[in-house]
């Protein structure tokens, strides 16, 4: 190999490092190197002095929205009061507890039936049809609301008690029929309307009781005052069926079975003495009217 003047250069053989690698590549690593290290150098000599302080951290104190200081905790002080020692009935006894009173065993006989005071009562006010007394309504003495038309009919029997004193039957032309119920009679009533409960005791105290009858039965002293009675001129009749009829009975409690006098006539005039607690039923007479008392 010659150069520009004309003399040979000896050109020397490359040179292998001992672990194989050609030299020239030995040659580029170092210039690469070299290259790497001047960019760096020039990068740091050419930085502005802000880019090279650090930049500041923000603090607490630059906050926007500085957090609230916790607010102090409160002790509480001590109570002053003394504890209070527990009372004798917190302190558990010795005493061995008491055995359940004989009432608070339960029981093994049977529940009781409830009494007849615990039923409901029956009514003490009853119409047409047949009643159970002591059941479909009370015992006692009862009388129509209203004076009944002819018509009238009512029966009382006692099927558990055959030696029940009292019962009768009626069959009335008008009035205010009266009748003592007993528990266990059977009564029946057909067209006497509304039949109510009274009191006895209130009975036959009526001064301002009628002086006039119409055919019917009365409670004298109630209905109509005691004292003497008379009919109208009657004329003349010969059907039995048909003449003047009257009877006095008394006793309240026994539905007035018990008989004073009775009366019949054919013709003329008919006249009756009555005395207040008794009854008094007349068909046939007409309009009886009080003479005197």
């Amino acid at each position: 190999m010659t150069d520009p003047a004309g003399d040979e250069i000896a050109v020397e053989p490359l040179v292998e490092h001992d672990d194989g690698m050609p030299t020239w590549v030995w040659w580029l690593f170092g210039i690469a190197g070299l290259v790497i290290v001047l960019l760096v150098i020039f990068a740091v000599t050419t930085s502005t002095p802000e880019e090279q302080q650090p930049v500041p951290q923000p603090s607490a104190s630059q906050s926007s929205s500085p957090s609230p200081s916790p607010s102090p905790s409160v002790t509480p002080e001590p109570s002053e009061s003394p504890t209070p020692m527990p009372s004798p009935t917190d302190v558990p006894s010795d005493e061995p507890t008491p055995m359940p009173s004989p009432t608070d065993v339960p029981s093994d006989e049977p529940t009781p039936m409830p009494s007849p005071t615990d039923l409901p009562e029956p009514p003490s006010t009853f119409g047409e049809g047949k009643i159970n007394v002591g059941q479909d309504a009370l015992a006692g003495t009862y009388r129509v609301t209203l004076p009944t038309a002819s018509g009238c009919v009512w029966a009382l029997s006692s099927p558990n008690n055959p030696t029940r004193s009292g019962l009768a039957s009626d069959l009335i032309v008008g009035g205010m029929p009266t009748v003592t119920l007993a528990d266990g009679d059977v009564f029946v009533s057909t067209k006497c309307g509304t039949w109510s409960a009274v009191d006895p005791a209130s009975l036959f105290k009526n001064v301002s009781a009628a002086v006039s009858a119409a055919p019917g039965v009365w409670l004298v002293g109630e209905d109509i005052r005691f004292g003497t009675w008379s009919t109208e001129n009657l004329g003349e009749t010969n059907d039995p069926s048909q003449a003047c009829k009257w009877t006095v009975t008394e006793s309240l409690g026994t539905n007035f079975t018990t008989t004073v006098t009775r009366g019949l006539i054919f013709s003329g005039t008919g006249t009756v003495v009555l005395t207040a607690g008794q009854q008094f039923e007349s068909t046939h007479c007409g309009d009886w009217v009080l003479l005197s008392r």
